[in-house]
């Protein structure tokens, strides 16, 4: 076919005209203003823009085509001509919109934060906009005008939501990891003709590389997370059952002191009521200080028989006594060794063997039963007793030199009814362990605080945790209150008035005044079992505006109570 070169001129669409090799010998004004649109400013050759030029026979007026054009695919009709007195060649035809609207498209999807790609009905990329170029690190130029099977293959990548768009006919949504570590996740619509055939797919791309990594990690710490709570629930320690918890002032200093004591190697003596938690100052004095690492052994002198105590603590050789074991046993100092020894209940040692304890404390040796060799020992003893000074001193035949010995470092432990702000904490605590223990998720009401608050604890530490595991075994619901614990009174728990709070006469007094000492004890006891005004009212059977107006008139004294 020879082409008018004036027909040509009046031509709207840009177009191309090459030798047979491919050399363009001459374009339009809109060719040239499509390229320079698309930053090409030269171009040679038409294989710069089709790399498929010369790989299949081109026949007249062939069915278009997409070429890369800048970020855009462009489609065109190649015609085999020729130019009057001018060798022959191919006419490029492009079939183009008008610039200016193809122009402001283009515009406007560089200014999206997502990835758009345009895909034609043939899995062809026809456009990907620069936010997508950028994401997966490609070069807009490779990807252009390219079949997104081969580009699947070629890069290895799993999948393609635009092929998967126009293999299911409907919007696909699913995740692409590119070579750059980046995935995208694809939202692909396809978009139909006014005849329902599908004519393009649109995809828009979201970087969701940081939101998978976040839901690893996520996984990841929840996995180490059960790790964790399995080996805490294993090991008695690490579950926290010897972690000191507490609020008040009191507790702190000793928790100072015992943190202390743990660098040295100097005796301890621990003292306070039964309950309070010796044996766990105990193992933090041992697990805080150049000891941890050795064993710790915990007996208690009352639960062992007092003539066997000898060969419990230093052990004995074969045949040293009647139904000694065959080649005879470790005593505690040996299993300790390198350790800490704790003794509970010191003070019921007897005589004797306090005695031997005392010569190991202070020559680091001992020897074991039936034996006249001394072994070396390296121990540190924690001594701990429910007794006071007064008490294990004075008439309860406990040597005074062995309690100078153990009591290099003192270490009172008060009772929790000297020190309230550790009980709400502690109950916390409890809680929280027992609910992971028995797979509950039992809570405490508010109105029952103020009640565990009030309460004097006579067994202390022990007691309270006893409570609160009680009463999620009798809990009905998922939050226990008064009701329970009014049911735990009844069964079991008796709360006997303290000293001050029983009625008794002592002297001679105006009547008035002894019956504002038995209103008083009265008002006391009752509000500390029911922890509020109103419930200690109805207890002592009167009317909650009574208690009021004594509390106003300084008959009744709240502050005391507290």
């Amino acid at each position: 076919m020879i082409l008018d070169e004036k027909f040509l001129e009046h031509l709207i669409d840009a177009w191309l005209f090459t030798d047979e090799k491919g050399l363009i010998l001459k374009k339009n004004g809109a060719a040239d203003w499509l390229l320079r649109s698309a930053g090409i400013r030269s171009i040679r050759s038409i294989t710069e823009l089709d790399p498929l030029f010369g790989a299949e026979p081109l026949g007249f007026l062939k069915c278009p085509r997409p070429v890369g054009i800048g970020k855009r695919a462009r489609r065109i009709r190649i015609f085999p001509a020729g130019l009057e007195n001018k060798r022959k060649g191919f006419l490029y035809l492009f079939e183009t919109a008008p610039i200016l609207k193809i122009m402001d498209f283009d515009g406007f999807l560089d200014c999206l934060d997502a990835g758009i790609a345009v895909a034609g009905q043939d899995g062809t990329l026809e456009h990907l906009n620069e936010s997508l170029s950028r994401s997966i690190g490609v070069d807009i130029k490779e990807w252009i005008g390219r079949r997104l099977q081969d580009l699947v293959d070629e890069r290895a990548l799993t999948q393609s939501a635009s092929l998967q768009a126009l293999k299911a006919k409907k919007p696909v949504c699913s995740n692409v990891t590119y070579g750059s570590g980046t995935t995208l996740q694809w939202q692909s619509v396809p978009i139909p003709d006014s005849r329902g055939a599908i004519r393009k797919v649109v995809s828009t791309g979201r970087d969701v590389t940081r939101l998978i990594k976040l839901e690893r990690d996520l996984s990841s710490s929840e996995t180490l997370k059960e790790q964790y709570y399995k080996q805490l629930n294993t090991l008695e320690v690490l579950l926290g059952r010897d972690r000191i918890v507490y609020s008040s002032e009191a507790m702190k200093r000793v928790a100072q002191v015992a943190s202390k004591a743990g660098r040295f190697d100097s005796p301890v003596l621990l003292w306070g009521e039964s309950g309070v938690g010796k044996e766990m100052i105990a193992k933090m004095i041992h697990q805080g200080g150049n000891r941890g690492a050795g064993p710790f052994v915990s007996v208690n002198c009352s639960a062992v028989p007092a003539d066997l105590l000898e060969a419990e603590f230093f052990g004995y050789e074969e045949g040293a006594f009647t139904g000694a074991r065959k080649g005879g046993r470790k005593g505690l100092f040996e299993e300790a060794e390198k350790g800490t020894l704790f003794l509970d209940e010191i003070s019921e040692l007897p005589l004797g063997v306090q005695g031997k304890l005392l010569r190991v404390i202070q020559e680091h040796e001992y020897m074991r039963v039936g034996s006249s060799k001394t072994i070396p020992t390296d121990v540190r003893i924690i001594a701990a007793t429910n007794l006071s000074r007064e008490q294990l001193m004075e008439g309860l035949g406990f040597r005074r030199d062995l309690f100078y010995r153990l009591s290099v470092i003192p270490i009172y432990i008060p009772p929790l009814r000297d020190r309230r702000d550790d009980i709400l904490p502690l109950t916390r605590y409890f809680l929280k362990s027992l609910n992971f223990k028995y797979g509950t998720e039992v809570k405490i009401s508010q109105a029952l605080i103020p009640r565990l608050y009030h309460h004097d604890w006579p067994g202390n530490v022990r007691e309270l945790k006893n409570v609160i595991e009680r009463l999620l075994v009798v809990a009905n619901t998922n939050e226990v209150g008064d009701e329970e614990y009014d049911l735990l009174n009844q069964l079991e728990m008796k709360t006997s008035p303290q000293a001050e709070e029983e009625i008794t006469v002592a002297r001679l007094m105006p009547l008035r005044q002894a019956m504002e000492k038995v209103e008083q004890a009265l008002f006391k006891w009752a509000y500390r079992e029911s922890g509020s005004i109103e419930r200690a009212a109805k207890v002592l059977e009167v009317d909650p505006s009574t208690i009021h107006r004594k509390i106003k008139k300084g008959r009744l004294k709240l502050k005391e109570v507290r």
